[in-house]
């Protein structure tokens, strides 16, 4: 499963961290930006609870975006990985 729409790390880091502020802040998300779905539903769900946001709604956003872009770093790892490199399960038959 892939999200960051190729974005570097360090894109895709200041896009939460520039969403993560709106969402905050009481400001409009955008939408479809590469953060992956549980990210997205964490910021909306920020959002909609300000001005009353809870320390855990911020860190259950942080724990959602970090979990994704671990995913996506993995992804992109192997998919730059040379033909002879790819180990898969069964396809030498």
């Amino acid at each position: 499963m892939r999200f960051g729409g190729g974005h570097t790390a360090e894109a895709r880091h200041s896009t939460f961290e520039t969403e993560l502020s709106a969402a905050t802040g009481g400001r409009p998300l955008r939408m479809h930006v590469g953060l992956g779905p549980d990210t997205d539903s964490a910021l909306i769900t920020i959002a909609l609870a300000h001005p009353d946001i809870t320390d855990d709604m911020i860190a259950t956003a942080r724990r959602a975006f970090l979990t994704e872009s671990a995913v996506t770093d993995i992804d992109s790892a192997f998919l730059e990985l040379p033909e002879e490199q790819i180990d898969l399960p069964g396809a030498a038959l």
